[in-house]
């Protein structure tokens, strides 16, 4: 004889919040519900079979569609399946977990299962536990229980005890990617490219602005960018430029390094060079050392979570740490990011590394 009893909604969330160790929000319980069935499903695949020698893929429409199955069953409309990409809570959770390396995306939409591994933080009571295990499977292998928020899943660092977790422990600089201190790498891609300068005395710089955060603040004016013609003063040292927006197409802009000279109230180039757009998006951050302008970053405590509400967008690798944040749509910030507690350490690590200030400030929730 089988009974069936009917359960509330918020019995449910209640059982899936204890199974996960979820006690943040519904996003991230929602966040971590998807994650999950993900990690179930790519490790389900991936393992091994007598006929086969090599680890099979699941792709990314069938992990998807079944995951907004799942998720609609107990959250209706909130899976994503006929919601814009922005709101698809399924597909951003799958981009996040590629992100922080909880599976790998082959190429062809095609994902495989990866290993686990523990991200240690400096400072800090807890870990980041990375890999495709799930969360029964997690337990055996690590002998602990993980808190799960959005992708992120996160572990006392009691687990590295034990002497097996060790061996899969890693710095949470290897796991970003290894990366010179700021301020050498920012010398070193500077000096490369001073070399490769083209003199180009007397050109007028009325189409460019300038990268000049320190004129700005000299003018006490917002920003970073500034129009050649608004520069009132000389400007020493290599300066990162572009053309204007009406003089160049918005998909491609143009970058460049140039030296500049100041005459008759107006700006005209020295020499100049190309630079990559990649590269621009760390030098920044250099040349904010250099400018004596770091940028600072607003973050605030509440409760088991904590919230950024204008993050500041950050360049490869250090990009990952936001893949352990998700979006909060009851929020009247359109782009509000927020996190686990147990996240602030790893997120404070990458801020380090471009120099950037944080401001944490503890708010009741």
């Amino acid at each position: 004889m089988i009974a069936i009893a009917e359960r509330s909604g918020e019995s449910i969330e209640s059982s899936l919040d204890g199974f996960l160790h979820s006690s943040c929000d519904k996003c991230a319980l929602i966040g971590a519900a998807a994650a999950e069935y993900f990690r179930a499903m790519i490790f389900g695949a991936s393992l091994p079979l007598r006929e086969l020698s090599v680890a099979r893929t699941i792709h990314t429409t069938r992990l998807t569609t079944s995951a907004r199955r799942a998720i609609d069953l107990m959250w209706p409309r909130r899976g994503g399946g006929d919601q814009s990409d922005a709101s698809d809570v399924c597909s951003v959770t799958l981009k996040r977990m590629g992100v922080l390396g909880d599976a790998a995306n082959i190429g062809q939409a095609q994902w495989v299962a990866a290993p686990l591994r523990i991200v240690i933080p400096e400072n800090g009571p807890s870990c980041l536990l990375i890999g495709t295990a799930p969360m029964p499977v997690a337990r055996k292998t690590i002998g602990a229980e993980a808190a799960c928020a959005g992708a992120g899943r996160f572990l006392g660092q009691r687990v590295l005890d034990k002497a097996s977790n060790r061996d899969i422990a890693q710095s949470v600089d290897a796991w970003l990617g290894q990366f010179p201190p700021l301020t050498e790498w920012t010398a070193q891609v500077l000096g490369v490219h001073e070399a490769r300068m083209d003199v180009t005395q007397g050109v007028s710089a009325e189409q460019l602005e300038i990268y000049a955060p320190d004129v700005l603040r000299n003018q006490r004016r917002p920003g970073r960018w500034i129009a050649a013609g608004e520069v009132n003063r000389p400007l020493d040292g290599v300066r990162l430029c572009q053309p204007q927006a009406r003089y160049a197409r918005n998909y491609d802009t143009p970058h460049y390094l140039a030296h500049f000279d100041f005459e008759r109230g107006a700006l005209s180039l020295r020499r100049s060079v190309s630079i990559r757009r990649d590269l621009t998006l760390r030098l920044r951050f250099g040349l904010d050392v250099l400018l004596s302008s770091p940028r600072d970053l607003s973050i605030v405590l509440t409760g088991q979570t904590f919230r950024i509400d204008r993050p500041t967008p950050l360049p490869q690798p250090e990009e990952r740490v936001y893949a352990l944040g998700w979006e909060d749509p009851m929020s009247e910030a359109s782009d509000r990011l927020v996190f686990h507690r147990d996240a602030l350490p790893i997120l404070l690590h990458a801020l380090r590394r471009l120099s950037i200030t944080p401001s944490i400030t503890p708010r009741i929730p």
